[in-house]
C-alpha cells in the first residue's frame, strides 16, 4: 500500500466514525450523535502525516513519492463540502464566526469590570488569574494553549525610543511551541500599557502576581540558576505547584463564567479572544498587514527569522493610543513612586537588581535581564493603576496588602489623582504628533498648487512677449515703406459667382517703376520678400492657424492618495503635465477615447472625485476641504486608492 493510499485510508477511518463526545467547536444545537470531525481537524492530521514523511524524507528513510497528492487535496475538498451541507441540514447557528460571536469594546470592559468586582467577594486570585488569561488572548492573539503554556521566562521588556511623551515599556512574550508550530520556531508578541487600568495588559498582568506572591503562599523567584525558575507558570494551575499547567477544562470554565458575568454569548470560549481581538482592531482602522502580524498568520521568512515581527501599530491602537508614533502618553504614569513604596512589592526583587547585564560584575543572563527589568516596572505599574481601581473597588482584599496602607501612598495616590483629574486624553503635544502628518501634506498641496500656478503664469508672459514682438517687427514693416500694396479679385468671390459692383478707374497719376493698379474686393498687405500676417487685416486675408494638436496623457499609476488624485485632477502632476480637468474642459472624452485601460482607470477614479464633490454639497464647504476629509477617512480605513473608488462605486450602487 502506497502512503498516499495509507493517508487516505487513515482520513477516512477517522470521519467516518462519529465522536464519542460533543465536540469542543461543534453548536449546542446539533446532537452529539450526528456530531463528525472537522475538515479543519482533518486537514491537520493531513499535515502531521505530511510533515512526518518530509522528516523521513530529509533523513533518508523514505523513498516514497509525497502522500498528499491530488486525491488527498480533493478528499479535504469534499469534506469541507459536506460539513457545510450538515451545517445547513441541521439548522447550526449563522451567526457563528461573525461579527455577532464575540464581544464588543464596551462588553469587554464589562468583562474586566465583573472580575475585578467579583473577586473582591470570593476566589480573588482565580479571578485574577481569569483576568490575566483573557487580556493575553486580546491584546495579543493567543490561542488558548499558547497561554496554557506560557512561563514567566517568556515575558521581558525593554524600551521603546520615540514613542511619546511617556516611558513606553512593551510586555513581550515569546513562545517556541503551539497549535501552528510543532518545530519550536521562535515567535514573538507584544502590548503596550492601556490607557485605562481596568483594561491594562499590564496592570492585570502585575495584579495577578501581586497577589500570588505577596499575598498568597507562594515565593516570590529565585532567579540564582534558570533551572529554579524556567518553569514556573505565567498562569498557574489550581494545585499549589507553581510548574503545574492550568488545564483546558478549567480554563475553559472559568472563561465562560466570566462571559455569564457581563452577559456574553458566544460559541467559543478559549479562543474567543484571539478572533475578537482581531475583528476589533480591524474596526479600529488597524492593516491586514500589522493584524497579520499579531497573530502570527502566515508570517514570511524575513518577518519570522530577522525582523522583531512586533506590529508596532496595531499595539498602539488596541492599548487605546493613537496610531503614529510619538503619541504615547499616559498621565498616571507621569508620577514615579517613591522608592519606599516600590520595595514593597515583591521585595526579594531588590536583591537581583542591577545583577545582571553585560558588565564585567554582572551576570550575562537574557533571559533573567528582561524578566527583572520587567518585574521592576510592574512595580511602578502596580502603584500608579492602582489609584484609580481603588476607587473603583474599594473592598477588594488585594487593597490589603501593606504598600496601600503605608503614610507615604496617600501622597503619591494625591498627586496620581491631580494628574488624572484631566482624564486620559492626548495632551497638547500629542495632538500636535497626530496634526503634523497631515499638516506636511497639507504645505506639500499648497507648494505644489503654487508651482503650477507659477508655472502657468509664466507660460502665459512668455507667450504675451512673443505676441508683442511679432506685432512690434509688423508695425516696423508697415512703417519702413518696403510693402508694396496690390488689389486683386478675391476667388472665394468668383467661385460663388457673385457679381462684383465695378468700381470708378482710378485717376490717373504718374507711376513709379514697379507699382501697378488693380480693381479688387480685397486688399492684401504683402511684403516684398513674403507676406506678413497683420492682426489689423480682416480674418478672411489671414492664412488659417493650425489646429492644435489633441494631446495623449496617460493618467499616473503610482497615485496612492485621495489628495495626490486631487491635485493631478485639478492642476496636474508637474510643470509639464495638464490636470485631468482641464483635459475634459477642452477635449471631453476624446483624449481618452479608444483605449480600454484608459477609460477603466478615469471612471474608477472619477468615483473619489463625485465623492469630493458630494460631500462639499452635502457640508456646504469647499472642494478642497472636502478633499481633506476624504482623504482622511482613507487613512482612517487603511485601504488603497483602488479599494476605496471601488468601495464608493459598490456604495453608490447600492443606494440606487
Amino acid at each position: 500500500m502506497t502512503e498516499e493510499k495509507l493517508l487516505l485510508f487513515l482520513v477516512e477511518d477517522v470521519t467516518a466514525r462519529p465522536l464519542r463526545a460533543k465536540s469542543r467547536k461543534a453548536d449546542d444545537d446539533v446532537p452529539s450523535g450526528e456530531t463528525r470531525l472537522a475538515w479543519r481537524s482533518v486537514r491537520s492530521y493531513v499535515t502531521a502525516v505530511t510533515d512526518l514523511y518530509r522528516a523521513q524524507k530529509a533523513m533518508g528513510m523514505n523513498s516514497h513519492p509525497s502522500p498528499r497528492e491530488a486525491s488527498i487535496r480533493e478528499y479535504l475538498k469534499t469534506l469541507q463540502r459536506q460539513d457545510s451541507q450538515r451545517q445547513k441540514e441541521q439548522f447550526a447557528d449563522k451567526g457563528r464566526d461573525t461579527l455577532l460571536d464575540g464581544y464588543t469594546e464596551d462588553e469587554f470592559e464589562s468583562v474586566c469590570r465583573e472580575l475585578w468586582a467579583k473577586g473582591a467577594a470570593t476566589s480573588p486570585e482565580c479571578h485574577f488569574r481569569t483576568l490575566g488569561d483573557i487580556l493575553l488572548g486580546h491584546y495579543m492573539l493567543t490561542r488558548g494553549g499558547d497561554r496554557r503554556g506560557a512561563e514567566i521566562s517568556d515575558l521581558f521588556t525593554f524600551e521603546f525610543k520615540g514613542e511619546g511623551p511617556t516611558r513606553c515599556m512593551p510586555l513581550i512574550f515569546t513562545t517556541r511551541g503551539g497549535k501552528q508550530n510543532q518545530h519550536g520556531r521562535l515567535e514573538t508578541i507584544g502590548a503596550l500599557r492601556n490607557r485605562k487600568p481596568l483594561v491594562c495588559m499590564l496592570g492585570g498582568l502585575a495584579f495577578y502576581l501581586l497577589y500570588r506572591w505577596d499575598l498568597g503562599d507562594e515565593p516570590f523567584l529565585d532567579f540564582s540558576t534558570r533551572a529554579a525558575w524556567y518553569n514556573v507558570r505565567l498562569i498557574k494551575g489550581s494545585t499549589q505547584a507553581r510548574e503545574a499547567a492550568f488545564s483546558y477544562n478549567s480554563q475553559r470554565e472559568w472563561v465562560a463564567k466570566a462571559f455569564q458575568y457581563a452577559g456574553i454569548i458566544s460559541q467559543k470560549k478559549t479562543h474567543i479572544g484571539r478572533s475578537a481581538g482581531a475583528k476589533m482592531a480591524e474596526l479600529k482602522g488597524v492593516s491586514e498587514d500589522q493584524i497579520r502580524r499579531a497573530g502570527r498568520w502566515n508570517q514570511e521568512q524575513m518577518v519570522g527569522c530577522y525582523l522583531n515581527s512586533l506590529p508596532r501599530e496595531f499595539m498602539r491602537s488596541m492599548a487605546g493610543h493613537p496610531s503614529q508614533m510619538g503619541c504615547f502618553e499616559i498621565r498616571r504614569a507621569s508620577v514615579t513612586p517613591p522608592d519606599e513604596l516600590l520595595s514593597m512589592i515583591w521585595p526579594g526583587l531588590d536583591a537581583w537588581k542591577g545583577r545582571f547585564g553585560p558588565q564585567a560584575d554582572q551576570i550575562n543572563d537574557l533571559a533573567a535581564t528582561g524578566a527583572t527589568s520587567l518585574l521592576l516596572y510592574l512595580r511602578e505599574v502596580v502603584l500608579q493603576d492602582s489609584v484609580a481601581l481603588r476607587s473603583m473597588f474599594p473592598g477588594h482584599p488585594v487593597w490589603h496588602h501593606p504598600v496601600f496602607q503605608h503614610p507615604a501612598y496617600a501622597a503619591f495616590a494625591q498627586k496620581v489623582e491631580a494628574c488624572m483629574h484631566d482624564g486620559e486624553g492626548p495632551s497638547q503635544l500629542s495632538l500636535l504628533y497626530q496634526a503634523m502628518p497631515l499638516v506636511v501634506d497639507h504645505l506639500k498641496a499648497i507648494d505644489a498648487r503654487n508651482e503650477q500656478r507659477v508655472g502657468a503664469l509664466r507660460a502665459l508672459l512668455d507667450r504675451v512677449a512673443e505676441s508683442q514682438c511679432a506685432q512690434s517687427a509688423q508695425l516696423q514693416s508697415l512703417t519702413s515703406g518696403g510693402l508694396t500694396f496690390r488689389l486683386e479679385r478675391a476667388p472665394w468671390a468668383e467661385a460663388a459667382r457673385m457679381p462684383l459692383p465695378a468700381l470708378p478707374a482710378p485717376p490717373a497719376a504718374p507711376t513709379a517703376e514697379g507699382s501697378s493698379s488693380y480693381t479688387s474686393a480685397q486688399t492684401s498687405v504683402r511684403s516684398t520678400p513674403s507676406r506678413i500676417a497683420s492682426p489689423l487685416l480682416p480674418d478672411r486675408d489671414r492664412e488659417p492657424a493650425a489646429e492644435p494638436q489633441m494631446p495623449i496623457y496617460r493618467m499616473s499609476r503610482t497615485v496612492r492618495t485621495v489628495r495626490a488624485l486631487w491635485q493631478e485632477w485639478t492642476v496636474g502632476l508637474g510643470p509639464s503635465s495638464p490636470s485631468v480637468a482641464a483635459l475634459d474642459s477642452k477635449w471631453g472624452s476624446r483624449w481618452r477615447a479608444g483605449r480600454q485601460s484608459e477609460l477603466q482607470w478615469y471612471s474608477l477614479r472619477l468615483e473619489v472625485i463625485k465623492e469630493i464633490r458630494r460631500v462639499a454639497q452635502a457640508h456646504r464647504v469647499s472642494e478642497e476641504a472636502a478633499m481633506w476629509q476624504v482623504n482622511l477617512r482613507q487613512e482612517q480605513m487603511r485601504c488603497s486608492l483602488d479599494q476605496l473608488c471601488k468601495r464608493l462605486r459598490a456604495g453608490r450602487r447600492a443606494c440606487k
